[in-house]
C-alpha cells in the first residue's frame, strides 16, 4: 500500500471521517487502528514484527527511567541500545556480513563457506529502530520520561503516514501532538490536504516521468558510455529530490490532515552553497538525529583531540548515514565521499572565505551551489549503482565515446515526457529560489483570484490522474 494507491487514499480518507466523528481523547486510537490496518496490508508478518518489536521497546523505556543507580542505568542503556541495534544489523546487514566473510576466506586454502540466511527484512526497519533508540537516549538522559501509554508509544513506530518513507520522528516532538488532538480546524486541514497534492504531485508527474533514464541506465550500465552516463548523472539527483521529497511531503500532508505536524525533511536543498550546508537541507530528520545522537556526543567525549575530533565525527557520522541506506560497500563509500567533503570545507573555511571576499557574492553563491550539485550527483552513482565495480565503470566511461548521442541502448523511450517533467522541475525549482530570497510564495497563490487556485488545483489532479499508469516506484522504499 504505497501513499499513492487507490488502497491509501481510501484508508486516509475513512479514517479522516472517524477521527473527527469521535471525541478528541479518543482520536490517537483512530489514528493507531489505521496504522495498523495500513501495516497488517502490506504484510501480517511486518505487522506482528512491528508490534512485538513496540512492546520491547516500550519496556525497555519503562525499564530504563525505574533504574535507579547511575551505573544499572547505563548497563542497561547499552544493553536496549545493542539489542535494537542488533535487530537492525541481524535483518539488514547479515547477509552483507557473510559476503564479506566468505570473501576473506576465499583467500585461505580450506573450502569454507558460509552460507546466506533465507530472511526477509522488515520494511521501514530503518526509520523505526531509529526512532526507539531516540527515544532511550532521551529517556537515559532524563529529558524525556517513558510514555506509560503503550498504545501512544505504538502509534510513534507505526503511524501510517510516515511509516514508509520517514520522516525519522522525535518522540519529544511526536508524544505532545498526540496527546492534545484538536477538533476540526478546516484551515489545518485545507493545508494538509494542499501538501499532499502537491507532494503527488512532484512524485507522480514529475519524478515518475524520471525514473525511466536512471533505471534503464543502473539496470545496464555496460551498455552505455559518454553522453547517455552524462545525462543520467545530472538528471539523477533531480529525480530523487522529486520522488523523495515529493513521498515526503505526502506524508506529511497525511499527518497535517490529523493536526500532526511531523519534522520537516527537505529545504531546498539544490539551493545550498556548500556540502555542510546541504545536508542541513536534505534528508534533515536523518542528518539531524544523526548530528543529535552521534555527531556531538562524539565531539564532546574526543573534545580533547582539537580538529581531530570534529574530523573523526564527522567520518563517523556519515558512514552511520551511508551504511543506514544499505548493506552494501557503495553505500559506505556514499558516506566517506559527504565525509570528505565535509572535511574539506571545514579545513579549507578560512582560505575560501578570504578568496570569496574579493568576488562577487551572487557569483560565489551560485558557483558553490553548482559545485554541489555536481558533487552530489556524482555521489550518488554509489547510492544507484549495484556494486562498487558498476559505480566505477559509471565514473571511469563517463567521457568514453563521448559525442553529442546516445550510444548503444537507448535510455530514454520518450523524450517528450522526460522535457515535460524536467520543464515543470525547473518551474518548481523557480519558485523555490523566490522562497529562498524571502518572497512567500505561498500568500500569493493563497491571494489569486479563487478561480485560478482551483484551475491549478484541478489542472495538478487531472496531470497526477493521466500519469498515474506509469510504472512506479519510490528508491527510499527499501530503506
Amino acid at each position: 500500500m504505497l501513499l499513492t494507491s487507490f488502497s491509501y487514499f481510501v484508508l486516509l480518507f475513512t479514517a479522516f471521517i472517524i477521527f473527527y466523528a469521535v471525541p478528541d481523547k479518543k482520536k490517537w486510537v483512530v489514528l493507531l487502528l489505521g496504522s495498523l490496518i495500513f501495516v497488517g496490508w502490506l504484510s501480517l508478518h511486518i505487522l506482528i514484527f512491528t508490534l512485538i518489536f513496540s512492546v520491547l521497546n516500550y519496556f525497555f523505556g519503562i525499564i530504563l527511567e525505574n533504574s535507579k543507580t547511575k551505573i544499572i542505568r547505563k548497563r542497561l542503556y547499552f544493553i536496549f541500545i545493542f539489542i535494537n541495534v542488533g535487530i537492525l544489523a541481524f535483518y539488514k546487514y547479515i547477509n552483507f556480513l557473510i559476503d564479506n566473510l566468505n570473501s576473506v576466506l576465499s583467500f585461505f586454502p580450506s573450502e569454507m563457506h558460509v552460507t546466506h540466511i533465507s530472511i526477509i527484512i522488515p520494511i521501514g526497519i530503518s526509520y523505526y529502530t531509529f526512532q526507539s533508540i531516540g527515544n532511550l537516549i532521551l529517556i537515559y538522559r532524563r529529558t524525556e520520561k517513558a510514555e506509560r501509554n503503550i498504545g501512544i508509544y505504538t502509534l510513534l513506530l507505526i503511524f501510517f503516514p510516515k511509516f514508509l518513507s520517514g520522516p525519522v520522528e522525535r518522540s519529544n516532538h511526536f508524544f505532545p501532538q498526540i496527546r492534545n488532538l484538536k477538533s476540526f480546524d478546516p484551515q489545518i486541514v485545507t493545508s494538509g490536504f494542499k501538501l499532499f497534492l502537491f507532494g503527488m504531485f512532484k512524485k507522480v508527474v514529475i519524478a515518475n516521468n524520471l525514473s525511466e533514464i536512471v533505471f534503464n541506465t543502473y539496470d545496464n550500465v555496460h551498455l552505455y558510455a559518454g553522453m547517455p552516463l552524462i545525462t543520467t548523472l545530472l538528471i539523477q539527483a533531480v529525480y530523487l529530490y522529486c520522488d523523495f521529497s515529493g513521498y515526503t511531503d505526502m506524508a506529511l500532508g497525511s499527518a497535517k490532515i490529523f493536526g500532526i505536524d511531523l519534522m520537516p525533511n527537505f529545504n531546498r536543498p539544490f539551493l545550498a552553497k556548500n556540502v555542510t550546508e546541504f545536508w542541513r537541507r536534505w534528508h534533515m530528520s536523518l542528518s539531524l538525529w544523526c548530528n543529535d545522537y552521534i555527531f556531538k556526543p562524539l565531539m564532546i567525549k574526543y573534545r580533547a583531540l582539537g580538529n581531530n575530533a570534529a574530523i573523526l565525527s564527522v567520518f563517523v557520522t556519515f558512514i552511520v548515514i551511508g551504511i543506514w541506506h544499505g548493506a552494501n560497500w557503495t553505500f559506505v563509500i556514499l558516506g566517506l565521499l559527504q565525509g570528505i567533503a565535509i572535511t574539506y570545507e571545514f579545513l579549507s573555511k578560512k582560505q575560501r572565505f578570504k578568496i570569496y571576499k574579493k568576488l562577487p557574492k551572487e557569483l560565489v553563491v551560485w558557483t558553490g551551489r553548482s559545485v554541489t550539485y555536481i558533487f552530489f550527483s556524482i555521489s550518488l552513482i554509489f547510492f544507484y549503482s549495484k556494486d562498487v565495480n558498476d559505480a566505477f565503470y559509471f565514473i571511469t566511461h563517463l567521457f568514453s565515446d563521448f559525442a553529442f548521442k546516445f550510444s548503444g541502448y537507448s535510455i530514454i523511450s520518450n523524450v517528450e515526457l522526460l522535457s515535460f517533467a524536467l520543464l515543470l522541475f525547473v518551474v518548481m525549482f523557480v519558485i523555490e529560489i523566490f522562497s529562498e530570497y524571502g518572497v512567500n510564495v505561498t500568500k500569493i497563490i493563497n491571494n489569486l483570484p479563487k478561480y485560478l487556485r482551483w484551475s491549478g488545483y484541478y489542472l495538478m489532479l487531472i496531470l497526477i490522474y493521466y500519469f498515474s499508469n506509469n510504472q512506479e516506484t519510490f528508491v527510499y522504499l527499501q530503506f
